[in-house]
């Protein structure tokens, strides 16, 4: 398990963390981010975590978000191109100052028009969504472009889009429901063909605070054993105002998030074939907590 948000007593960690998560991939890695519930913090995860890779390794990051309504990552943050306007073959745009840091370094998301977004929940679900192949070509597309592509999925087409996830992140709330919630997600990926996806998931737990550990470790216990790694993000006031980068975030709110960059990367490299048997770099990925 990783505990988010380290605090004082290991000041070498987040460095640690961000070496994971600029470990060299060869092709390109797709990441799903699958929320357990409603509100579990599926949008902001794939932001904020899209954010940090951007940052960390250098490179321009995919967001792709086909879960609209007020709350979407085309809410948070302008498309760089719509997804109609990607699959007829369009190439996203870059704006100025739409970088994160280095040159580079920065999120695109693709998105419907953002005024699908703006008309309201009921509204926003008539975006016209990808159909049938429209998946696999977005995917194509993408991995033409992006070294990693964070995916924002809606409950329609999901089973597709995790057909061709090289990683998932589930994601649950510190709630009373979360432990269910996430028993309920791992029992409905491995009836519909994806245990294996879901044995390799990092689990996300959000809103971790005193009040709320006793969820937190229910929680937990779901999860060890059934997710290749466990990661804990600090209750932050901050994330309730939609911040659009990390910027905004308390310091151990970015800490948690960089440990999750750097969980992700590591088990993505460590799936890779090695000429040689060299260690990845700070935690173990596939560490739980006893």
């Amino acid at each position: 398990m990783v505990t988010g948000g380290q605090g004082p007593g290991k000041p070498d960690q987040e460095t640690l963390d961000r070496d994971r998560a600029r470990l060299p991939l060869t092709g390109s890695r797709r990441i799903v981010v699958l929320g357990c519930t409603r509100g579990a913090g599926q949008t902001v995860t794939a932001l904020m975590t899209g954010h940090i890779l951007a940052a960390a390794r250098g490179v321009p990051v995919a967001a792709l978000d086909l879960n609209p309504g007020a709350t979407s990552l085309a809410a948070r943050r302008s498309p760089t191109v719509s997804i109609a306007a990607l699959l007829a073959g369009r190439e996203p745009a870059v704006r100025a100052g739409a970088g994160s840091g280095a040159s580079g370094s920065r999120l695109d998301v693709m998105a419907d028009p953002a005024g699908a977004h703006l008309a309201g929940a009921e509204q926003a679900g008539t975006a016209r969504a990808p159909e049938g192949t429209d998946y696999q070509r977005l995917a194509d597309l993408l991995a033409a472009r992006y070294s990693l592509t964070m995916i924002d999925p809606a409950a329609i087409g999901l089973t597709r889009l995790l057909s061709f996830a090289d990683q998932l992140l589930l994601v649950a709330p510190a709630s009373p429901d979360a432990a269910t919630s996430l028993a309920n997600t791992q029992q409905w990926l491995a009836a519909h063909g994806h245990g294996e996806l879901a044995g390799r998931a990092v689990t996300v737990v959000n809103g971790v605070s005193k009040r709320t550990m006793e969820d937190v470790l229910r929680a937990e216990a779901v999860a060890r054993g059934r997710s290749r790694a466990i990661v804990r993000v600090p209750w932050d006031d901050v994330l309730s105002a939609r911040p659009g980068t990390p910027a905004a975030l308390r310091s151990q709110t970015r800490l948690a998030y960089t440990a999750l960059a750097g969980v992700l990367i590591a088990g993505l490299a460590a799936a890779e074939p090695r000429s040689s048997s060299a260690p990845v770099p700070g935690r173990n990925p596939g560490e739980h907590s006893d």
